[in-house]
C-alpha cells in the first residue's frame, strides 16, 4: 500500500520529526515584480547597434538617420524641398503600418518617401517585404540613403 502526501505535508511532518529528506528542495519565496531586479536601459543594445539621437527636438533611431535628417533640413533651408517631415507612418493591406524615416514634400507638390539604411538594415527581411507592398499596393517607391 503506497502512503501519498503533498510536499506541504512532507515539511510539516519533518518539522514535527525534526528529519531532514535528502533531495528536498526547500521552498522558494513568491516572485514579484518588486523581487525582480529592475531591467538598466544600458545594459540592452539594439539589434544593429545603433544609436539614439536627438535633433531638434525629435529622436532618430541612429545617427546615420539623424544626420541625414540635418541634410535635410539644410535642403529645405536652401528651397531644394518645401519641408520634411519625420516618421510617418503608411497603412498597408493587412493593418501593417510602415515608418518612412522621411517624407519630404517637393517644390512642384509631389512628394518623395525615404529612409535611412545600413547594409544590415537594407537586407532585413520585413523591411524588404514593406518596400515590396509600398511599391506594389501604393504605388511608392522608397528611396534608400
Amino acid at each position: 500500500m503506497a502512503l501519498y502526501m503533498s510536499e506541504e505535508q512532507v515539511r510539516a511532518l519533518c518539522s514535527k520529526t525534526g528529519q531532514k529528506i535528502p533531495g528536498l528542495k526547500p521552498k522558494a519565496p513568491p516572485i514579484t515584480p518588486t523581487s525582480l531586479p529592475a531591467p538598466n536601459r544600458k545594459d540592452r543594445r539594439n539589434k544593429y547597434n545603433n544609436v539614439k539621437t536627438e535633433v531638434d527636438g525629435e529622436i532618430a533611431d541612429s545617427k546615420h538617420e539623424a544626420e541625414c535628417y540635418k541634410a535635410f533640413q539644410l535642403q529645405v533651408k536652401g528651397g531644394l524641398y518645401r519641408a520634411v517631415l519625420f516618421q510617418v507612418p503608411f497603412l498597408l493591406p493587412g493593418g501593417v503600418v510602415y515608418k518612412a524615416d522621411f517624407v519630404t514634400l517637393n517644390n512642384d507638390g509631389t512628394y518623395t518617401v525615404f529612409d535611412a539604411k545600413s547594409d544590415a538594415t537594407r537586407k532585413d527581411k520585413a523591411y524588404r517585404i514593406k518596400n515590396r507592398q509600398m511599391k506594389n499596393c501604393l504605388n511608392i517607391e522608397i528611396r534608400e540613403i
